[in-house]
């Protein structure tokens, strides 16, 4: 059964990097976005770019890693949209390079409240509502750290790894309500993230990487809108990684 094309979107992490260039893709395409973030200034910024692009667009607070917040997130939302056609998941944190034996609790915790706790909290009410109208899209961001194992970022692996199976598991669970589920894996992409790593790890992929190059956000947000476009209806339960061959 094919679907109607998407209307409304909801960006989570939609403040900066590849959330706001994905908020912004989906806006050029006439969709109405709901831009989502800890952090509501950066929201707001990303939604008022799309404005003066002639685009719709809303900001909205969150914090992922509580589920009161999400929840309060999806009832805002339900006061401004009769439905939700899709919802791309980007909030993530990165956090410090550290082998097992020096990570601490509490870096493991954030870590999973952040990438994989709030994954959760959010595919919830997302599927509570889609499947009021039996349709729907899921977009959730994972990384290539997630595929092949990357020493010095355990937690983060591990997170990113969790989100690789809800999506997969969760495309099982939602297809009887017509609602697909898609997992984006990037590589190395040049985002304020990025900035964060240790001296010396950009060259060292650049060396890694067979197309020598990081990728760019708006490779990432044009994945993205081929996603949330009626020509990728037949794919649910799958990963796509643009990773410029660092795992193939």
């Amino acid at each position: 059964m094919k679907t109607k094309p998407v209307e409304t979107a909801l960006v989570v992490g939609g403040g900066s990097g590849m959330g706001r260039a994905a908020a912004g893709a989906l806006a050029l395409r006439g969709i109405r976005v709901f831009v989502a973030d800890l952090q509501l200034e950066a929201a707001r910024e990303t939604a008022q770019a799309i404005r003066k692009a002639d685009g719709r667009a809303d900001a909205f607070p969150v914090d992922v890693s509580r589920s009161d917040s999400v929840r309060e997130l999806f009832a805002a939302l339900q006061g401004q949209a009769e439905r939700l056609d899709l919802m791309v998941q980007t909030a993530a944190v990165l956090g410090r390079t550290a082998f097992i034996e020096a990570l601490e609790d509490d870096e493991w915790r954030r870590m999973m409240a952040v990438n994989l706790d709030g994954v959760f909290y959010c595919c919830r009410e997302a599927v509570r509502w889609m499947k009021e109208h039996r349709t729907g899209r899921l977009l959730l961001f994972s990384s290539v750290a997630s595929l092949t194992p990357t020493p010095g970022s355990l937690h983060y692996s591990a997170s990113k790894g969790g989100v690789n199976m809800l999506g997969k598991t969760l495309a099982k669970e939602a297809a009887q309500y017509n609602i697909r589920v898609n997992v984006i894996a990037p590589g190395y992409v040049e985002t304020p993230m990025l900035a964060d790593l240790p001296e010396g790890f950009e060259e060292y992929v650049l060396k890694k990487t067979p197309l020598k190059r990081l990728g760019e956000i708006a490779e990432i947000a044009g994945l993205v809108a081929y996603l949330a476009s009626p020509e990728a209806d037949f794919f649910t339960g799958q990963i796509f990684s643009p990773n410029g061959g660092w795992v193939i």
